[in-house]
């Protein structure tokens, strides 16, 4: 699965122009909406979070493949194949994500590990699910190697939907945005030059075990088998009742004092009965409640918003109840943001950017989501505008953590 894809952690914008003829126009948004509900359906995803234009790439790409110029002749072939469906999943999860992406993550995360090895003996386990590309397995590997934390000392396992992005984790080799974070590639201690781009050394791709796995399906992790989980940007494409079946299984498979990672617009007041946010409330870290009770499945809603938990557990005392409020509110406001863009309703997505911005004026995924609305129409002053805050605010957030 893909940064998302165990789900595609980002949709991606191609900019190209409408796949069908005139002749299919008509006809284009049923086959899109039959496409979209099916593939999203087998990883849990509300359909209104799939790209559109992403969606007629795949399926001009899967048409060209088969040598079909109809719509409707491929969506029987869709229909009757499942080894189709699985290819046009795989087209649809494929996403973009970076090293180090959000560094007030992974100084958190840092901080964090160090704590926990000084107390413990045996290797910590770490998970990352959606692994996407394996950008965030690599990071996470490359921040405790650079730390001072022997492999040995640590088993990281990384799985995903997509064999796809799996087939580039394990090449390793990365160029373009995958390196936006180093600005010095060659300073970063872990990755070589290579024809192809950058390749991340031997050693680190060696240590860490990559498989293909649905988190939707049964088994797909072992009880309390991990230590620390990351599972960034994959919660705010389900639909309710997939976000709970997968907060589930993350928490069973989460030691008792282990931590599990979120994206900033992951974490909802559906997850009350099974986590507590950490402090620092920035880094989106959640622990185990000490008594988890069974979760209710809301009943699903038209747009992308969390319910009200019936009984909502009282919140720790060193957590600030005002601080949790307005934090949801800022995810509940980026995630109707996010879901605008997926939809192409760009001006309502910066509408609401920009109230999530009022909220909290660092919030760095408003700001690149900000900065991806106005890549291809901005003025050049806007674009270095846009492009001196995010940097300033990149910059704040990671003096003190990995380079």
């Amino acid at each position: 699965m893909t940064k998302n894809s165990v789900i595609s952690t980002e949709a991606q914008r191609s900019g190209e122009a409408p796949v069908f003829a005139p002749a299919h126009a008509s006809s284009e948004p049923n086959h899109l909406d039959e496409l979209a509900t099916t593939a999203a359906a087998t990883a849990g995803m509300q359909p209104s979070m799939l790209d559109r234009r992403n969606l007629r790439q795949t399926l001009k790409h899967r048409m060209a493949a088969n040598k079909l110029h109809d719509p409707a002749t491929y969506l029987t072939l869709y229909r009757d194949s499942p080894e189709e469906q699985s290819i046009f999943l795989e087209g649809i999860l494929n996403g973009e994500t970076s090293f180090f992406r959000d560094a007030t993550v992974f100084t958190e995360l840092s901080r964090w590990c160090l704590a926990w090895f000084a107390k413990h003996s045996e290797p910590m386990r770490i998970l990352s699910a959606p692994c996407s590309t394996g950008e965030e397995p690599y990071s996470i590997a490359a921040l405790l190697e650079q730390a001072g934390v022997p492999l040995e000392r640590f088993t990281l396992e990384a799985l995903d939907l997509s064999s796809i992005a799996l087939d580039r984790a394990r090449a390793a080799t990365y160029t373009g945005l995958s390196l936006r974070n180093l600005p010095q590639p060659e300073q970063s201690g872990f990755l070589d030059r290579v024809s192809q781009g950058w390749r991340v050394k031997k050693h680190l791709r060696d240590h860490i075990q990559f498989r293909q796995a649905n988190l939707l399906a049964p088994n797909t992790l072992d009880p309390k088998s991990y230590d620390l989980i990351c599972s960034r940007n994959l919660l705010i494409y389900q639909t309710a009742e997939a976000r709970i079946q997968i907060a589930e299984t993350l928490a069973s498979a989460l030691a008792p004092s282990g931590r599990l990672i979120l994206g900033a617009a992951d974490w909802g007041r559906d997850l009350d009965a099974l986590f507590r946010l950490e402090e620092p409330v920035n880094s989106f870290a959640l622990r185990l409640c000490e008594r988890r009770s069974k979760v209710r499945i809301p009943t699903p809603k038209p747009t992308f918003q969390q319910p009200e938990p019936s009984t909502p557990n009282p919140l720790p005392k060193t957590q600030n109840p005002l601080l949790s409020d307005q934090l949801a509110e800022i995810a509940d406001v980026y995630r109707d943001a996010y879901e605008a863009y997926c939809r192409g309703e760009e001006r309502e997505a910066e509408r609401l950017c920009r109230q999530t911005l009022y909220l909290e004026t660092d919030h760095l995924p408003s700001l690149e989501l900000l900065a991806k609305i106005h890549r291809p129409q901005a003025s050049p002053r806007m674009k270095l505008a846009l492009h001196a805050r995010l940097k300033r605010h990149r910059i704040a957030a990671a003096k003190g953590g990995p380079r």
